[in-house]
């Protein structure tokens, strides 16, 4: 029970916010009829400018359809009132609750709405898991890891949900929807509203009540509205903290779940781990985004005005996904529309704690022999291996090899924009595409030599990246995030889908022949000529950290304001970044399209930006031999039978919670680490005084040091400067001042 004075709070708090919805009564009110006024007017306007027209059977089918987006909104909004955090794994949470539910219906025959409660209680349950066993160790982390964690969290709920569920009962997930056991339902010219669109209207009007009465009128809904208002205030009320965040999670993995069940008749449960649960996320984020995170009123007639509009751009717009197109323009509008209060309320910038610390061999020890032909060494032992190994492997091997380089250059790529530069982005291998179709175009098209080729490709890329930097000016941290995310989502299923495009998509890419010599249809030719790109893509990226721009991307993202005080173009810097971060990016799709002979239909998925995000920040986002290394073990072990199937999106997951939980400088910090300890090594051996390796490697069980007494300053002479060895003359002490 909580004391009496916090009661009393806590109703104080709920008194102040009745009697500010009394204030703003009149004004909703007003806003509802002007709603009304502008419905009643651009109803028949739309309809008559829109090609096809808006039945109101569509309008009122996108609007039924809309208010599930709303619940999937609101319980985004929760989680980010709660820990200030966008939760990207919120569509897989839903995922495996709705799994469950279907498939105790169509698999077992249980009863339908007993299969779909237990799915929604399933939803319930992994709310409470992911709070208790991840979100809570992650509680003293920046919220930008946190955010990173969903990602992890999302690969392993998508096996979960859409792999390891089904297959438990013999099914391999279900596209396309089904049929309800009930057959009632009306006729809503041109629409028929099924059973399935009954029940939506039938359960999100109670569930909306509940949950508003929650809030409103119980001393934990107060609570909960209090301590993401003000969290260190509700603290210090003695309001528990942590049970209210268990309370959120709860709550919102049920209506993940809800929103899964719901949906299902119409859509099914897409077998894809990951493609599923972000179609689902993007309208639901869009919804948030419009409301800034923040009001869920106006995110739940967010939801339903999105809903019509996916409904009317499906029955106006003959291209497949259009939709996924117009829920981009909506983040991106309503991101740029509120950059002001975002930015100021909510901004996250990417700390070390994610980019780890990476330093250069002391100069004091970078000439020795033993330092010097070591590094060299291991160099040229990695190459010979890289070099020489494939040669003996089959053909197929080979390819894997190279998408594996292609994955390494992106990786690359991500180590500048968001090690360095600290911005997030999740829609990477959405620029490989853009700079894979203009590659493919080119090849396909004129014969113009591979070399210019791949360079247009990454200058295609750098474009790409520069179309997306622009709007990243005002839109920051976690919400460039979702910026990039819709980007790649947009990307893969309407801009470059050749059922949409036929004529600009290349389906049939032959390889060209290199120097008129080699065959680039070998395999071995073209993991090469890949490796020959990623060595020097390493060798720019490596010089360019030693320039000053190097240091100004980590200045920048390190302290935008004071860099700015230093008269550093931040704007400049930022696009420089992405453009650079892009060129790269743009080599690797010059090459894949290669690879992949051509484009097709999910030939860049978004889940191939999370997936090497996630093994980027595995090897260490701040350390260009990290990155390579983590992209490299984690292709090595899905293309292996060690690892091979779904199963390697879990691990890949699982692998991402440990590293940024015990290792945030993930496996890099590591090398990096071990690095430190050969080089004190030889330091003492050579006798060596290294003051940074000494403060690294000071241990409790040291010996003390010896403590070396100065003797006094000798006052007849001046004192000698530190810095160059000069004589300081001593400035003439004022009249009647004692000296010290």
């Amino acid at each position: 029970m909580r004391a009496p004075e916090v009661q009393d709070h806590l109703h104080e708090e709920a008194e102040a916010g009745s009697l500010r919805d009394r204030l703003t009564a009149p004004s909703r009110s007003r806003s509802v009829a002007i709603g009304a006024v502008a419905f009643a007017i651009g109803y028949p306007l739309l309809g008559f400018a829109l090609p096809d027209g808006a039945p109101f059977g569509v309008v009122l089918q996108g609007a039924v359809f809309g208010t599930v987006t709303a619940l999937l909104a609101m319980g985004l909004i929760l989680l980010y009132r709660t820990d200030s955090i966008i939760n990207f794994s919120y569509g897989a949470m839903g995922l495996v609750g709705g799994n469950l539910g279907v498939n105790l219906y169509l698999e077992t025959g249980w009863n339908y709405l007993l299969a779909m409660g237990v799915g929604v209680g399933a939803g319930l349950a992994v709310g409470a898991l992911v709070e208790l066993t991840v979100v809570r160790r992650f509680k003293d982390a920046s919220r930008l890891t946190l955010t990173v964690a969903t990602i992890g969290l999302a690969q392993i709920l998508g096996y979960v949900g859409a792999i390891f569920i089904p297959g438990r009962f013999g099914s391999v997930g279900l596209v396309g929807g089904f049929e309800t056991p009930y057959t009632f339902g009306f006729d809503v010219g041109p629409v028929r509203f099924t059973a399935g669109h009954v029940l939506i209207m039938v359960a999100v009007p109670p569930i909306i009540a509940a949950l508003s009465w929650f809030l409103l009128r119980t001393d934990a809904g107060v609570a909960v509205r209090a301590a993401a208002q003000n969290k260190e205030r509700a603290q210090l009320l003695g309001i528990p903290i942590d049970r209210l965040k268990t309370i959120v999670w709860i709550v919102a993995g049920g209506l993940a779940a809800l929103t899964i069940v719901l949906q299902a008749p119409f859509a099914g449960t897409a077998s894809n781990p990951l493609t599923a649960p972000i179609t689902v996320l993007l309208p639901a984020l869009a919804a948030a985004v419009i409301a800034r995170m923040e009001s869920l009123p106006l995110a739940f007639l967010a939801g339903i005005g999105l809903g019509v509009l996916e409904e009317l751009v499906r029955w106006n717009v003959d291209k497949a996904s259009a939709p996924d197109l117009a829920f981009l323009i909506v983040i991106l509008g309503a991101l740029l529309l509120q950059s002001g209060k975002l930015s100021r309320a909510h901004d996250v910038s990417f700390g070390l704690d994610l980019a780890g610390v990476v330093r250069a061999v002391p100069a004091e020890l970078s000439g020795l022999p033993e330092v010097r032909w070591v590094r060299r060494g291991l160099i040229a032992v990695v190459l010979l291996a890289a070099v020489v190994v494939p040669r003996g492997w089959a053909p197929s091997s080979q390819s894997l090899a190279t998408t594996a380089v292609v994955w390494c250059l992106v990786a690359v790529s991500l180590v500048v924009l968001s090690g360095w530069a600290g911005k997030v982005s999740l829609g990477q291998f959405g620029i490989v595409g853009v700079a894979a179709i203009v590659a493919g175009n080119i090849v396909q098209r004129w014969n113009i030599d591979i070399f210019v080729t791949v360079l247009i490709a990454g200058l295609a890329g750098a474009l790409a990246a520069l179309l997306i930097g622009i709007p990243a000016l005002r839109i920051k941290g976690l919400f460039l995030a979702v910026t990039t995310l819709a980007f790649a989502v947009t990307l893969d299923s309407f801009l470059l889908n050749p059922v949409n495009f036929p004529d600009q998509v290349p389906d049939n890419v032959n390889p060209p022949i290199f120097w008129d010599r080699f065959d680039g249809a070998e395999q071995l030719v073209l993991y090469n000529f890949a490796l020959g790109l990623l060595v020097l893509s390493l060798l720019l990226t490596n010089a360019l950290r030693r320039t000053r721009w190097g240091r100004v991307f980590q200045a920048t993202k390190d302290n935008e304001k004071t860099a700015q005080a230093q008269s550093v173009p931040t704007t400049k810097v930022k696009l420089v970044s992405f453009c650079y971060s892009g060129f790269i990016a743009g080599l690797a799709g010059g090459v894949y399209v290669l690879v992949l002979r051509g484009a097709r239909v999910n030939s860049f998925p978004p889940i191939m930006s999370l997936e090497v995000f996630s093994m980027t920040v595995i090897g260490g986002l701040g350390s260009l031999l990290g990155a390579v290394s983590g992209v490299v073990l984690f292709r090595f072990l899905q293309n292996s039978e060690i690892l091979g199937g779904d199963l390697r999106l879990a691990v890949t997951g699982a692998g991402l919670l440990v590293v940024l939980y015990v290792y945030p400088g993930g496996l890099g910090q590591g090398m990096y680490t071990v690095r430190d300890r050969y080089l004190r090594v030889i330091a003492r051996r050579r006798g060596i005084h290294v003051p940074s390796l000494i403060e690294d490697s000071r241990q409790e069980d040291d010996p003390p040091a010896v403590e070396v007494v100065a003797p006094p300053p000798d006052r007849s002479s001046p004192p000698i400067d530190p810095v160059d060895d000069t004589l300081v003359q001593s400035a003439p002490t004022p009249a009647g001042r004692n000296t010290p």
